[in-house]
């Protein structure tokens, strides 16, 4: 018997599944965020390493008893990251077989049973990706603001405190972020609040993340700003996404769209709404589709697609157990 080791791999935490090639489940565990270009690359091998060696002292198994490792992991966005992780792959994994993807894809494939369509993710950061009936794919380069991507869990961390400062210094429409902020923090007030993030920000990143979701419970609330950032952020992810399905020529199509992480879970609509809205004014065709599997099941589908077994109805009934 043969196995596969899928890894989904954030920002925030690495889940890890081994599963038999018939979809049986025999080992998952959540650990630490790898994410490379922001934790680094020791990092990123001392919890891919931890995770696959936890994997395979659970189970008894060996390198040997694998036939396929695959990865989904963000970070891996340009040559220069694939350079850096598939080295760090080749020490952590020895002879096995791996490869590495970008988390686009396998969040597309745990929701789509063919490879045709297109994803959008929003979790801690954001990306989004497209492929067309003739395999042509586009994916963004996913490496921030500055180089063309906003709207993931840290962008509206950071555009909370920034209304919130700005709230306090009467720069802009007051908001009920301004007293929620330094709650979070266990602070008196926003003054206080300057010394977590300078003159060096000493906030870890899961911290920082819950203000992602205190601004979703501000804006159920009825702050406005708070409202204002979840549709501003759902606009740039909505456009984002259409510019990936232009970009392989399918904006014309009847197009699904797999959306993934975190934010477009979250309790207030108004992101997935600005999302939707901003989506289909240029993909007029395109529609929403929920993940079926978690993204690390995703990864598994992949593997399997890359072993060419077809995901049939036993598997389907298996993975559908967990």
């Amino acid at each position: 018997m043969k196995y596969i080791v899928a890894f989904d791999g954030g920002g925030s935490k690495t889940h890890i599944a081994l599963l038999d090639l018939s979809g049986n489940l025999l080992f998952q565990k959540i650990g630490e965020g790898c994410n490379q270009q922001s934790l680094g690359g020791n990092h990123f091998k001392r919890v891919i390493k931890g995770l696959f060696q936890d994997a395979l002292g659970a189970t008894n198994l060996t390198n040997s008893d694998i036939e396929l490792i695959y990865l989904g992991l963000s970070g891996a966005d340009l040559e220069s990251d694939f350079e850096i992780l598939n080295n760090a792959c080749k020490e952590i994994f020895k002879e096995t077989n791996f490869i590495v993807v970008n988390d686009a894809w396998i969040i597309m494939r745990s929701g789509l049973n063919t490879p045709y369509g297109a994803v959008a993710i929003a979790g801690t950061g954001t990306n989004s990706g497209a492929i067309n009936k003739n395999g042509k794919k586009a994916i963004l380069r996913a490496i921030g603001y500055t180089l063309g991507t906003y709207g993931g869990g840290l962008d509206i961390a950071r555009e909370a405190l920034h209304y919130a400062f700005r709230s306090e210094e009467l720069t802009h429409d007051k908001t009920i972020l301004e007293t929620e902020i330094p709650k979070l923090f266990e602070k008196k007030n926003m003054a206080e609040i300057v010394g977590l993030f300078y003159p060096r920000n000493i906030v870890d990143r899961i911290k920082f993340g819950e203000l992602t979701a205190l601004v979703n419970k501000c804006a159920i609330q009825g702050d406005k700003v708070s409202q204002d950032i979840l549709i501003k952020m759902g606009n740039y992810v909505g456009l984002q996404t259409a510019g990936v399905i232009k970009q392989v020529k399918i904006q014309d199509e009847v197009v699904p769209v797999v959306v993934g992480g975190r934010v477009f879970t979250s309790e207030s609509p108004l992101f997935l709404n600005e999302f939707t809205r901003s989506l289909k004014q240029i993909c007029p065709a395109a529609y929403i589709v929920k993940p079926i599997y978690s993204p690390v099941i995703g990864a598994y589908l992949s593997a399997l697609d890359e072993l060419k077994i077809i995901q049939n109805k036993e598997i389907n009934k298996n993975l559908l157990r967990k």
